[in-house]
């Protein structure tokens, strides 16, 4: 009789546990880093430009500085759990610049996800990142880089695979983005 309880509790402990280890809770890293030199076919970013949109800045979410504070879905990851630190590392040695270099737990629903907010504080980047999902992983940078009083413009939304290092490309400045899932 007792085993019989015993088992019972814990095919009810498991039933109660098992939304929390659910699918989707995952650690995203990213590394944005600008090159130093202007390349061919860059321009300004002009937010008086037919079409052009700045980044939509007023829904976004913070997430805190590396203290682990936690947000609804978002919670900062400790710099000491990084895994792009070498590759951030490798960049600077290679002359380029680490402007941004930070990551966060985030539980991504097949829903609408809360836009992570980029600022470097110093005025070079500002913008958002959003993460989704589907049957892939969508990072969707919109992020602007201002660069001798002018403004230029990531806004992609690319296609990932988890536990694979993924690259996006700008003449100015790029961004290295790694989600691996808890």
């Amino acid at each position: 009789m007792t085993n019989r309880i015993k088992s019972m509790l814990c095919a009810l402990l498991l039933c109660v546990a098992a939304p929390a280890f659910a699918a989707g809770n995952y650690t995203i890293e990213v590394v944005i880093f600008a090159q130093n030199s202007y390349g061919a076919g860059a321009l300004p970013y002009n937010a008086s430009a037919p079409n052009a949109q700045p980044p939509a800045t007023s829904g976004a979410r913070y997430i805190s500085s590396y203290n682990g504070s936690p947000y609804s879905q978002l919670e900062a990851m400790p710099s000491s759990s990084f895994v792009l630190s070498d590759d951030a590392a490798r960049l600077k040695r290679e002359g380029y610049q680490i402007l941004w270099h930070g990551g966060w737990f985030q539980n991504v629903s097949t829903g609408r996800n809360p836009e992570i907010r980029i600022n470097t504080g110093d005025g070079r980047v500002d913008g958002t990142i959003r993460v989704d999902r589907s049957r892939y992983l969508h990072f969707k940078p919109n992020l602007l880089l201002t660069r001798n009083g002018a403004q230029y413009q990531l806004k992609q939304s690319r296609r990932m695979r988890s536990r694979e290092l993924h690259y996006l490309d700008h003449p100015l400045f790029g961004v290295l983005v790694y989600a691996r899932p808890i």
